[in-house]
C-alpha cells in the first residue's frame, strides 16, 4: 500500500515537474529596434558617426551593435515624437559619456539636462536625436554599445509580465536598482510608470525578437494567445532571405519576429 501511495506521489510529481517545463516561456534573442525617420540612409549614418555600429546586411540604412540591429524607415511629417510614447526611449553605453555627449551635441541632438551621475548606477544624460527620438546616453564600462529598451506604462508589473512569459528573458535587477528583463544579446528590457501612446505612427516604431524558426515560433505564440498583426511573409536582402511578421505587445507597443539565416549574424 505503501508502495502505491509514493508511486502516485512520484507520479504526481513527474506530472508536476512536466506542466512547469510546458508553461516555462521560451526566451527569445532580442534582435532589433525600428526607427521612422525622413532620410533612413541620413539617420543611419548620423548614428554611426556619433553613437557607432556598423553597416549590416548589405544596407546603408541599418546599423549592427552587438548582435542587435538599428534600422531605419521612412517617415513623414506627421511623426511623433517617442518620449512619452509606449516605447519612450533607448540606451546606448559608452566609455567616455561627456564625450559622446557633446559629439551628439555638436551633430544637431538636443541634450535635455545635464549629466547625472546616478549613485550605484552609471552616470546618465538624454538626448533627442535630430529626428525625434529620445535617447538615453550612459557610461557602463561592463556594457558598451547598444544597452537597453525603455518603455512606459500605467500598470509596469503587468507589462513586465507579458513580456516575460512571450519572450522569456531573466526577470532581474539592473546593479540592484532598475527591475527588468535581461534577454540574449545583452539587451535589457525596462519599464518606467506613465501614461503613453502607441508606438506605431512614432519615431521609434517598434521593437523585435529574433524566430529561431518560423513556424516553431509561431506555434509558441499561438499557444500563448498573442494577437498577429500581419501574416508572415519572406523578404530578399543583399545578404539572404529573412521572413517576419508582427504582433500586438501591450498598450500598442507594435512588435516584429524576425528569422534570420545562420550566416546572417
Amino acid at each position: 500500500m505503501r508502495h502505491l501511495i509514493m508511486k502516485g506521489l512520484f507520479l504526481s510529481l513527474l506530472s508536476c515537474l512536466s506542466a512547469f517545463a510546458q508553461a516555462e516561456s521560451k526566451t527569445y534573442l532580442y534582435d532589433h529596434v525600428h526607427m521612422a525617420v525622413p532620410d533612413p540612409e541620413a539617420a543611419a549614418q548620423w548614428y554611426k558617426d556619433n553613437l557607432g555600429g556598423e553597416f549590416v546586411d548589405g544596407r546603408t540604412d541599418r546599423l549592427l551593435f552587438g548582435t542587435t540591429r538599428i534600422m531605419f524607415l521612412r517617415g513623414n511629417e506627421s511623426t511623433r515624437h517617442s518620449e512619452g510614447g509606449v516605447i519612450d526611449h533607448l540606451g546606448f553605453s559608452f566609455t567616455d559619456l561627456a564625450a559622446t555627449v557633446e559629439k551628439a551635441r555638436a551633430a544637431g541632438a538636443t541634450v535635455q539636462g545635464d549629466i547625472r551621475d546616478v549613485p550605484g548606477l552609471f552616470k546618465l544624460a538624454f538626448i533627442v536625436d535630430p529626428f525625434g527620438s529620445r535617447l538615453e546616453l550612459i557610461e557602463d564600462p561592463q556594457h558598451l554599445g547598444f544597452h537597453h529598451v525603455h518603455l512606459r506604462s500605467p500598470d509596469p508589473e503587468a507589462m513586465f509580465k507579458w513580456y516575460e512569459e512571450t519572450f522569456g528573458g531573466i526577470r532581474m535587477n539592473m546593479r540592484g536598482r532598475l527591475d527588468g528583463i535581461l534577454y540574449p544579446g545583452n539587451v535589457w528590457v525596462l519599464i518606467s510608470r506613465g501614461e503613453n501612446f502607441p508606438s506605431q505612427g512614432a519615431t521609434i516604431d517598434h521593437i523585435g525578437w529574433r524566430a529561431l524558426d518560423s513556424a516553431e515560433t509561431q506555434e509558441d505564440l499561438h499557444d500563448k494567445h498573442v494577437e498577429f498583426t500581419s501574416e508572415p511573409r519572406d523578404m530578399t536582402l543583399p545578404n539572404g532571405i529573412i521572413n517576419f511578421f508582427y504582433v500586438q505587445g501591450p498598450e500598442g507597443a507594435r512588435v516584429e519576429l524576425v528569422h534570420r539565416q545562420p550566416d546572417m549574424r
